[in-house]
């Protein structure tokens, strides 16, 4: 299972959004979120690679106060993809979540503690 997003977590988020637009040419979006969070498209659809999305590490409890970039995987189950976490010796940071419209996410540690999210797309999901 590839990737598919990147999540940038800052510390201010129009320094980094104009950075960001400077330097790389990225666009952002504002998503309907309870708290500030862009949508990144990060180049043209027909380039390779994956978009993201930014928000502010006051919003994110699981940055710890610090700025971060976590990849998520898409996958087919999530709940079966959450076992596996823990039968793998890894944790679940973040239990899992809807995303209105998008799917249920959820933030996983492998057992060394780096953390990546996993998404399965609903978009039912309330």
């Amino acid at each position: 299972m590839k990737p598919t997003y990147f999540d940038l977590t800052v510390h201010d988020i129009g320094k980094a959004r104009s950075f960001f637009e400077q330097v790389l040419g990225w666009r952002f979006e504002k998503f309907p979120m309870p708290y500030e969070y862009y949508r990144i498209q990060a180049g043209p659809e027909t380039e390779p690679g994956i978009d993201g999305g930014i928000g502010a590490v006051k919003d994110a409890p699981i940055a710890s106060g610090n700025p971060l970039t976590q990849i998520t995987v898409p996958v087919p189950n999530l709940d079966a993809v959450l076992s596996k976490v823990k039968a793998s010796g890894g944790q679940i940071v973040e239990s899992k979540i809807p995303i209105p419209g998008i799917g249920w996410y959820a933030t996983c540690a492998e057992p060394g503690g780096l953390r990546f999210g996993v998404i399965e797309a609903d978009p039912h999901a309330k």
